[in-house]
């Protein structure tokens, strides 16, 4: 039998096997450390939720394709040598919807940075599990995604309250890295984009949380407790808030530092570590209960997000750059697999060269103000979703 939709087509049985088959076992990921594999059944239940096609044209076009841009964002070989573990809980539904989608939109992947006053080496791989990503994506056929990458430094830095002038200035140096790193391994295009902090961020951040109920407040806080830095149930909640306005409403404003901008009317997958699915569950609760919830995330294998430095041992960007080395010093676990991964993408002699060469300064953080805005910012609110 096919799955049938209110739509002009129904999902047919070829169809449905074959998408049963790339999400058959994929991790999910809860609160906890064991994750659920999904099956058959799981698989099934969510194709049913899936939106029909508008005409018979676009359903044979969508059948062909998301099989193989599914397998290629989320399959086994993905998760086998792309770095990627798996997806957050209430994930593999928006992502089967943003996989359909990216058949005939522009698809966006997006890498989000925090704030950070020293900033690792192995940040630089935090956008590696996307580049191997556009890579499968065009061997499947499709045309070269966007690679998004926001640097969220100055947002952090005031909802943490953290030291304005450091971060800043590791803002800078990881934004005229990768604008250096990136050229080299994306064969599309690429946009690295700060954050501007401002008041009416500030408002928004602070309306968002008053429209919590006490026991999704509760909920938040008891998901949240001891994640992103924060050391007060405001600051907490505040920052949850600051994930809704980045990933989910594009309601912080964008400053564009290196690369290109991005396609309007894009589709966005976001790829993260692993403890942005904790970030993932409770940003629901910021919007209505029938609403679709947070769009597609995809867990890379960072187990401590790659832009803070891990408290087993870790090595900064700058001191790397300067002519630190890991050798002879305690590293975490999180760390060498890290950065196993960056020297993989990457030698050593290679990396120093193409990102510590002579270039024209960049932006930082600070050079940007209001009065930049509409000559620096390339994301309107639309060109998002």
């Amino acid at each position: 039998m096919p799955i049938v939709s209110d739509g002009v087509q129904p999902l047919g049985k070829k169809q449905a096997n074959l998408l049963t088959a790339i999400m058959r076992g994929v991790p999910v990921l809860g609160s906890g450390k064991e994750p659920h594999l999904l099956t058959d059944a799981d698989v099934r239940g969510l194709l049913d939720t899936l939106p029909p096609g508008t005409d018979a044209q676009q359903t044979g076009e969508v059948n062909r394709l998301r099989p193989r841009l599914l397998n290629a964002v989320i399959g086994a070989e993905a998760r086998r040598s792309g770095y990627i573990q798996g997806l957050p809980r209430h994930g593999a539904a928006p992502l089967l919807r943003a996989v359909g989608e990216a058949v005939r939109a522009p698809l966006v992947l997006r890498v989000v940075y925090g704030a950070s006053t020293m900033m690792p080496l192995r940040a630089l791989s935090y956008v590696l599990p996307a580049v191997r990503m556009v890579s499968r994506l065009t061997e499947a056929g499709h045309r070269a995604p966007h690679l998004h990458i926001v640097l969220a430094g100055s947002l952090g830095c005031w909802v943490n309250g953290l030291s304005g002038p450091a971060v800043a200035e590791e803002t800078a140096l990881l934004a005229r890295c990768l604008g250096r790193l990136l050229p080299s391994l994306v064969p599309g295009g690429f946009g690295v984009y700060s954050t501007l902090a401002s008041a009416d961020v500030g408002a928004a951040l602070d309306g968002l949380v008053r429209t919590l109920t006490p026991a999704r407040r509760g909920h938040v806080l008891e998901r949240l407790s001891g994640k992103g830095g924060a050391t007060a149930d405001e600051q907490t909640l505040r920052y949850t808030a600051a994930h809704v306005l980045v990933h989910d409403r594009a309601a912080v404003p964008l400053a564009l530092q290196q690369g290109s901008p991005v396609p309007e009317n894009a589709t966005v997958i976001d790829i993260g570590s692993l403890q942005e699915r904790h970030f993932h569950d409770v940003r629901r609760l910021f919007g209505p209960e029938e609403g679709d919830g947070p769009g597609a995330l995809v867990l890379s294998r960072h187990s401590v997000p790659p832009y803070t430095m891990a408290r087993g041992g870790d090595l900064g960007l700058r001191e790397y750059l300067a002519g630190g080395s890991t050798q002879g010093r305690p590293l975490a676990s999180a760390v060498r697999h890290d950065l196993r991964l960056l020297w993989s993408a990457l030698p050593r002699e290679e990396l120093c060269r193409i990102v510590d060469e002579p270039q024209e300064r960049p932006h930082s953080v600070s050079d940007v103000t209001p009065d930049d805005l509409y000559r620096c910012v390339d994301v309107r609110q639309e060109a998002l979703r």
